[in-house]
């Protein structure tokens, strides 16, 4: 089997610097859209008790992908799959110090026991969107043009995804005959449809209504995803979807979402809106990450119901994506500064040098060989990525003075240490 422990484990991941460079990027850029609609980041342990998931997760993460161990306290404890039962938790545990509504999010890493795949590992960072605390349309559409923006943050085009969106009540509204069980597997079924190709989705729903005994459910079915928003007519819940619809219209490219009554999602603790983020791209045409509202799920934590909508966006997925839409970044086109050692003896005057400048912004990395030639030390900044190289001789050190040379073009200029900042390097 080899040498085990030069490897990561299974479905995970090692991050050098240069990957950890674009992790970061792709965070940033979430945060930025979080922050400018008002949202705080928490954060939570990657550890829970067991019970948690075992009353909150879907059947299947907590039968098939939960990673389950016992602590030296004999305790039942689980790495957590997924955030929104930890926030429920934590909420719920100081119900009188936040002012409703909480907008809350986080960008953490979990782990299911899953087969690794194109677009699924084991371990992943998601970020995570809550709003807390309102049952309104108005939070609904927020949070879809919160996950639409993050989206354009990162260059998308309003063609290079669709957002589709329901509601999980729909199921209960057009299937009045069949049990909570049922629905359930019926609802299943419907997550899983885009995998299925017609005929074995046929056959499926078909299998079901026999055991069932409703053999026109397939026909049931078929005419579910005939719903339209635009007959909506009196229909309490397609009315609301449909002003989910016009008011997000006022945010989105319509041409970036639309409605679909298939979308159920997989979590059983969903109560009303429920979404999906697909990409577009025929070389990776599926889910991004979905969400939708769990108005019920934080009264099971406490005495207090408190309304909440969000989703989960996952970082194997959004990679993908911004690859197949040549959209990830050139990290490496960056400006950064190596400051050459002249010789040892001026070491700790060469030293001050770099502080003074990281003091004024600038990403310094410092020589620690003064023995080595100047041409040794430009190849050495040249292939660590740096875009300049600086020069201190002991008449650059006594006038203040520093000699930059860009490293890809070759010109080089003298200039005063005072006047180097970020900016203008960029412009040498």
């Amino acid at each position: 089997m080899g040498n085990q422990g030069l490897k990561p484990y299974p479905g995970t991941r090692d991050f050098y610097p240069e990957d950890m460079e674009f992790r970061n990027w792709m965070a940033e850029k979430q945060r930025l859209v979080c922050e400018r609609y008002g949202y705080r980041q928490y954060g939570a342990p990657v550890l829970e008790y067991l019970d948690l998931y075992l009353r909150k997760s879907s059947e299947e993460i907590v039968s098939e992908q939960l990673y389950i161990f016992t602590d030296r306290g004999e305790r039942k404890v689980a790495i957590r799959p997924e955030m929104t039962p930890t926030l429920a938790r934590m909420v719920s545990s100081r119900p009188q110090n936040y002012i409703l509504p909480l907008r809350w999010y986080s960008i953490a890493n979990f782990m299911r026991y899953e087969r690794p795949g194109r677009g699924r590992l084991r371990e992943f960072y998601q970020l995570n969107v809550d709003l807390l605390g309102s049952d309104s349309i108005s939070a609904d559409v927020e949070v879809l043009a919160l996950a639409c923006d993050v989206m354009k943050e990162y260059g998308a085009a309003p063609s290079d995804y669709v957002l589709r969106f329901s509601d999980r009540r729909l199921l209960d509204h057009s299937f009045p005959e069949l049990n909570g069980d049922q629905l359930r597997a019926l609802g299943r079924i419907l997550d899983k449809k885009d995998k299925l190709n017609v005929e074995d989705f046929r056959k499926t729903v078909d299998d079901l209504g026999g055991q069932w005994q409703k053999k026109d459910l397939i026909h049931r079915v078929e005419e579910f995803y005939e719903l339209s928003l635009d007959s909506a007519g009196d229909h309490p819940i397609l009315g609301q979807l449909k002003e989910v619809r016009d008011r997000l219209s006022d945010h989105v490219s319509s041409e970036s979402f639309k409605f679909d009554p298939g979308i159920v999602r997989g979590f059983d603790y969903y109560t009303g809106l429920v979404f999906e983020m697909n990409d577009t791209h025929p070389e990776n045409a599926r889910a991004l990450f979905g969400g939708g509202r769990y108005d019920k799920l934080l009264s099971q934590f406490g005495k207090e119901s408190i309304p909440a909508v969000g989703f989960g966006m996952g970082d194997v997925t959004l990679q993908d994506f911004l690859e197949v839409h040549s959209l990830r970044p050139d990290l490496t086109q960056k400006s950064s500064l190596f400051l050459t050692m002249f010789s040892d003896d001026l070491a700790a005057d060469t030293e001050k040098v770099a502080s003074s400048l990281r003091a004024a912004g600038l990403q310094v990395e410092l020589a620690l060989d003064g023995s080595r030639k100047l041409g040794k030390q430009f190849d050495l900044a040249e292939k660590k990525g740096h875009s300049h190289a600086g020069v201190m001789g002991p008449e650059e050190l006594e006038k203040g003075m520093i000699r930059i040379k860009n490293l890809k073009t070759g010109a080089q200029q003298d200039m005063p240490v005072a006047d180097l900042n970020p900016e203008k390097l960029s412009t040498l």
